[in-house]
């Protein structure tokens, strides 16, 4: 049996399943992968929220939130920013592209 999800339930869920991937992908860029790599996993990362009807503001927050825990202790004080700059923006265009 089915029970309906709650919103609390959805954003769970939601947080759940577009949690995976993208903080491997920014382990791998801090240690060295190609930047190809990460705009992949941002890629994923994005589409995998699309599908769960994730707003954008939440898809932001999320990438911030990962690029925050998983990057900034292990990247130069001055290539942070830049980092998040990189991440958000390609989530913005992937979430925004037209398929």
């Amino acid at each position: 049996m089915m029970t309906d999800l709650n919103a609390s339930d959805r954003a769970r869920l939601r947080a759940q399943l577009i949690d995976e991937g993208l903080a491997q992908a920014l382990g791998a860029h801090v240690s060295g992968a190609p930047r190809t790599e990460l705009r992949r996993g941002v890629a994923a990362f994005v589409a995998q929220a699309k599908r769960t009807m994730t707003p954008p503001q939440d898809v932001i927050a999320s990438l911030k939130a990962h690029v925050q825990r998983e990057a900034q202790p292990h990247v130069a004080a001055e290539a942070y920013p830049r980092l998040m700059e990189l991440v958000v923006g390609w989530g913005i265009e992937e979430y925004y592209r037209e398929r």
